[in-house]
């Protein structure tokens, strides 16, 4: 993984990015010295104005994606992020899913395991370790799961940063 930063800022910054593109449902692997999502982008609807005139539905599209990041773009996009978020004192969005990745990220580095995929798939995430024994284990969680987690997680940073002399 890259030096000096932790999932939970990685998959932060993979998130808002998958967020831009209508990302929600994707793998995601670390390969080569850099994440790779597969997925697929849901295109928004567009209507030509033939269609409109005469009367067809305008019709939603898949396509397939596979995105690298490697180091460089991880830190591209780190910078662009810290200029959209405003203020640190407000309680982020755990529907979004960037806050979810944030917060698998963190669980993650809690598990003291090493990190080999994470699925995405309707309402569950499926995450792959490697034990400290070398055996690969594989979990399944609802998104909802997490929930408890980040609320303790971003209460117990929001009592440090207020602990924190000015």
């Amino acid at each position: 993984m890259f030096d000096g930063w932790s999932y939970a800022q990685i998959f932060r910054v993979i998130g808002q990015s998958l967020e831009e593109r209508g990302v929600s449902d994707f793998s995601l692997a670390w390969q080569d010295n850099e994440f790779v999502v597969r997925g697929k982008r849901i295109l928004p609807l567009e209507q030509r104005w033939v269609d409109k005139l005469l009367g067809h539905k305008a019709v939603q599209t898949e396509r397939s994606i596979e995105i690298h990041y490697p180091y460089k773009s991880v830190v591209w996009l780190q910078i662009r992020g810290e200029t959209l978020r405003r203020n640190p004192n407000l309680v982020p969005d755990y529907s979004r899913l960037s806050q979810t990745l944030r917060t698998v990220g963190g669980y993650i580095e809690s598990r003291g395991m090493t990190f080999l995929s994470l699925r995405r798939s309707g309402g569950s995430l499926f995450l792959e370790f490697q034990e400290r024994s070398g055996n690969p284990r594989v979990e399944e969680h609802g998104l909802g799961s997490f929930e408890q987690y980040f609320l303790r997680t971003n209460l117990r940073q929001r009592k440090e940063r207020e602990a924190r002399p000015s």
